[in-house]
């Protein structure tokens, strides 16, 4: 009789805890862009070569080759990276972006740098948000009657990087970003 009511009491556990269970919890992704997927391989040999392509401003921009040594495959990406240092603290981050990406980017950047030739409104304004969330935008300044460009990069939730900079600047980044295109 004992051995009834303990089986009962068991199954009438696991039936109620069953209908209380928590719902699986959903994991999210932490790669900054969709080409990491050798980067993100566990139990096998990464390795990694970063070729330096060019300086924009502060940011160092770079041939990222990731090799999977047991077969041989391989990524290619463009890396933005940056440093900062401040009383305490010394940092330095890449962002990725991959081919695909970097062509859409390119194409909105000489997209912007047509646009400021034409007159524009006071309220203008462009922007292009990579994987990464670099944001790489446009904004027309009525005061000083000509375009601002700017770089922000995410460094973390109270802090942003910003990198201004004119038409000129631009142009040179186009160039820098062509050159990184055939590179990858």
């Amino acid at each position: 009789m004992k051995r009834i009511i303990i089986l009962i009491s068991c199954v009438l556990g696991t039936w109620v805890t069953a209908q209380i269970a928590l719902p699986p919890t959903i994991q999210r992704s932490n790669t900054t862009s969709r080409g990491l997927t050798i980067n993100s391989r566990k139990g096998t040999l990464i390795e990694k070569k970063i070729i330096n392509l060019g300086k924009f401003k502060t940011l160092n921009i770079q041939k990222i080759v990731t090799k999977d040594v047991s077969d041989n495959s391989f990524d290619t990406l463009l890396g933005i990276m940056y440093e900062y240092e401040t009383f305490d603290e010394i940092s330095k981050k890449t962002l990725t972006i991959d081919k695909n990406e970097l062509g859409k980017l390119i194409q909105a950047l000489q997209t912007v740098e047509q646009k400021e030739d034409e007159k524009a409104d006071p309220e203008t304004k462009y922007k292009f948000i990579t994987m990464s969330n670099i944001e790489f935008g446009s904004v027309y300044r009525e005061k000083l009657s000509s375009w601002v460009n700017y770089i922000k990069i995410p460094s973390n939730h109270f802090n942003q990087n910003l990198l201004e900079f004119n038409k000129e600047k631009l142009k040179e980044l186009i160039t820098i970003l062509k050159k990184a295109e055939q590179e990858l």
